[in-house]
C-alpha cells in the first residue's frame, strides 16, 4: 500500500465516521465495534486466502484415506489459524441488506474464537512469514489500533474493554515489542543460542572500529555450526520467527563485512535477491531456507578469505578493487596481491603526510594520494593493465578511498 492509498483510506475512514456521528447520532464505541470487526475479518479472510489453494489441495489429496485430516487442521498448520465460510469478508458483505449484517458480523468473530482456541504465537510467526504480510499487517495493525482507541468510550466510563479485539491487541503488542511471550520466547533463545557462537565480546579499546558491532561484539562466521542451525529450523513450530532472526543476523555480518570491503555489496544484492524471490513466491519455504543457509556458508568462506590468500582486509579490497573486471592467469593474480599489498603499505607509510585532515576537499593533496597511488601500481602490476585500465583502476581506487574520507570510515578516513 502506497501513501498516497494509505492517506486515501484513512481519509474514507475518518469521513464515514462523521457521517456517522452526524447522522446516526451515535457515539464512537457504538458504531466503532462493528467496524472494526469488518477491518478485522477482512484482514484475517486475505491471510487466509492466500493459504486457502494449498490448505484445498492437501485435504483432498488424503481426503477417503487412512492420511486423512480435518480441514481445521491443516488450515491451523498452513496458515496459523481456520476462518469458517460464515467469517469469509464476501459471505457477510454479499448478504441481502435484510440479513442483519451486525449479528453477522458479531457470528462471525465468535466463531473464529470458537474455531482458535489456541492460536497462541502461530498466527505471529505466520505474519513473519513474507515481507508484504508484515508491511500490511504493520499499516492495518496501526491503523486499527488507533481506530480502536478513537472508539472508547469517554474517559469517565470506567471498565469499557472489547474482548473480541484482545488477540489483535496481543498481535500488535508482539509486533511492537510491548508483550512478552514465553514460547516465542524460548523459540528465538534456541536460536540466538546457535548464532551467539559466533559473537565475541573484548573489554579492551578496538582501533579497528568498523568491526566492532554492539558494544564490543564482533561476528567470527568459523564458529557457526550450519547444520545446528539447519536442525534448528526444520524442528522449531516457529520457522518464520528464527528465520526472521537468522535474517537480520545475516544483516549484520554482511554490513560488518561490506564496511571492510566494497565489493561484498554483491553478496548483499544476492540476499536481497533470495528475500525478493522467496516474497514474490517463486521459492518453496524449504528452498528459502537453505538459500539463506547457503549464503552463510558462503560469507563464512568470504570472512576467511583475506587469511587464507595473505592479505590483510585492507589489501584484500585494493585487491579486489583491482582485479575487478579482469581475466588474470594465476601469475599475474600473484603480481597484483604484490601490488596491492605494496600500495597499502605506502599508503600507511605516507599517511600523515598526504591524508590530512580534510584531504579530500583539496585538488593538492588529492593529486599527492593520486601520485603516490600511481607509482606504486605502476612498479607492481602486470603488463596487462594497458594505459587505459591501468588509469582507471588508479581513478577508482582514488576515489574510493575519498569516499570512504567523505564518509569517515576505514583507515582512508583522517
Amino acid at each position: 500500500m502506497t501513501d498516497i492509498e494509505l492517506k486515501t483510506l484513512k481519509d474514507n475512514l475518518w469521513h464515514s465516521a462523521d457521517m456517522l456521528r452526524a447522522g446516526a447520532h451515535l457515539a464512537a464505541n457504538k458504531y466503532g465495534q462493528p467496524i472494526l470487526g469488518l477491518i478485522f475479518l477482512r484482514y484475517a479472510d486475505i491471510l487466509f486466502k492466500q493459504h486457502k489453494q494449498e490448505i484445498d489441495a492437501e485435504y483432498q489429496q488424503y481426503k477417503g484415506t487412512r492420511m486423512e485430516r480435518e480441514y481445521k487442521d491443516i488450515a491451523i498448520e498452513k496458515c496459523g489459524f481456520f476462518l469458517p465460510e460464515c467469517a469469509y469478508y464476501d459471505t457477510i458483505n454479499n448478504a441481502p441488506d435484510d440479513a442483519h449484517k451486525a449479528v453477522l458480523v458479531k457470528k462471525a468473530m465468535e466463531t473464529i474464537e470458537e474455531e482458535n482456541p489456541k492460536m497462541e504465537g502461530a498466527p505471529y510467526d505466520r505474519i513473519l512469514e513474507k515481507d508484504e504480510w508484515k508491511d500490511r499487517f504493520k499499516v492495518l495493525g496501526n491503523l486499527l489500533m488507533n481506530l480502536y482507541d478513537a472508539s472508547k468510550p469517554e474517559i469517565f466510563e470506567r471498565g469499557w474493554q472489547n474482548d473480541k479485539f484482545k488477540p489483535l491487541v496481543y498481535l500488535y503488542g508482539l509486533f511492537c515489542n510491548q508483550v512478552d511471550d514465553e514460547k516465542l520466547d524460548r523459540a528465538k533463545a534456541r536460536m540466538a543460542k546457535k548464532l551467539d557462537q559466533s559473537v565475541s565480546s573484548s573489554d579492551r579499546v578496538c582501533d579497528d572500529a568498523d568491526w566492532v558491532i554492539h558494544q564490543g561484539k564482533v561476528i567470527d562466521l568459523s564458529k557457526i555450526d550450519i547444520d545446528s542451525v539447519r536442525k534448528e529450523i526444520s524442528t522449531t513450530p516457529y520457522k518464520a520467527l528464527e528465520i526472521e532472526d537468522l535474517r537480520i543476523f545475516i544483516e549484520k555480518v554482511l554490513q560488518q563485512l561490506i564496511d571492510k570491503n566494497c565489493t561484498r555489496v554483491l553478496f548483499s544484492q544476492r540476499y536481497k535477491g533470495i528475500i525478493d524471490r522467496y516474497n514474490a513466491g517463486g521459492s518453496e519455504n524449504e528452498d528459502y531456507y537453505e538459500r539463506l543457509l547457503q549464503l552463510i556458508e558462503e560469507l563464512k568462506r568470504e570472512q576467511s578469505r583475506s587469511t587464507d590468500m595473505g592479505l590483510e582486509e585492507e589489501e584484500l579490497e585494493i585487491y579486489d578493487l583491482l582485479i575487478q573486471g579482469k581475466k588474470l592467469t594465476k601469475a599475474e593474480e600473484q603480481k597484483v596481491k604484490l601490488a596491492a599489498k605494496n600500495l597499502y603499505q605506502k599508503l600507511m607509510a605516507e599517511k600523515e603526510n598526504v591524508m590530512v585532515v580534510d584531504w579530500y576537499k583539496d585538488e593538492q593533496p588529492r593529486k599527492k594520494v593520486l601520485s603516490l597511488i600511481q607509482v606504486s601500481l605502476n612498479e607492481d602490476l602486470p603488463e596487462s593493465y594497458d594505459r587505459i585500465s591501468f588509469t582507471d583502476k588508479t581513478n577508482l581506487l582514488l576515489n574510493h578511498f575519498i569516499d570512504m574520507a567523505v564518509q569517515g570510515y576505514g583507515w582512508a578516513a583522517a
